[in-house]
């Protein structure tokens, strides 16, 4: 793909949603490129279908949130077994009874 047409590519997608032309630096090269047209007319077939969806009020299932947030990997996820946390936990009470160990010894007078 070309830099002109990485770079028309936003622009492209809003004058298709909005309805508008192409903005001025941009539009000579959008209406000489058939990939930019292309683009065009697929952000706006989109957009009409999404206007179309909007009308329609579906439900979504209660227990969708977590169903999809234990789906996901990484920083987002959330747990799929009680397994971590309960190692977290466990090694955070760890952690802070060593310490209240260590800070009630009792101490040699020098």
């Amino acid at each position: 793909m070309a830099i002109a047409c990485e770079v028309a590519a936003p622009f492209v997608a809003n004058s298709a949603l909005d309805g508008t032309d192409v903005i001025w630096p941009l539009n000579h090269h959008t209406a000489s490129c058939l990939k930019c047209q292309a683009r065009h007319a697929a952000m706006a077939k989109t957009g009409r279908q999404l206007r179309a969806m909007a009308a329609e009020k579906n439900e979504a299932p209660r227990d969708l949130e977590w169903r999809v947030m234990s789906s996901l990997e990484g920083d987002l996820a959330v747990s799929r077994s009680w397994a971590k946390p309960v190692t977290l936990t466990a090694a955070a009470l760890s952690m802070i009874a060593a310490i209240v160990i260590w800070r009630l010894r009792p101490r040699a007078n020098a």
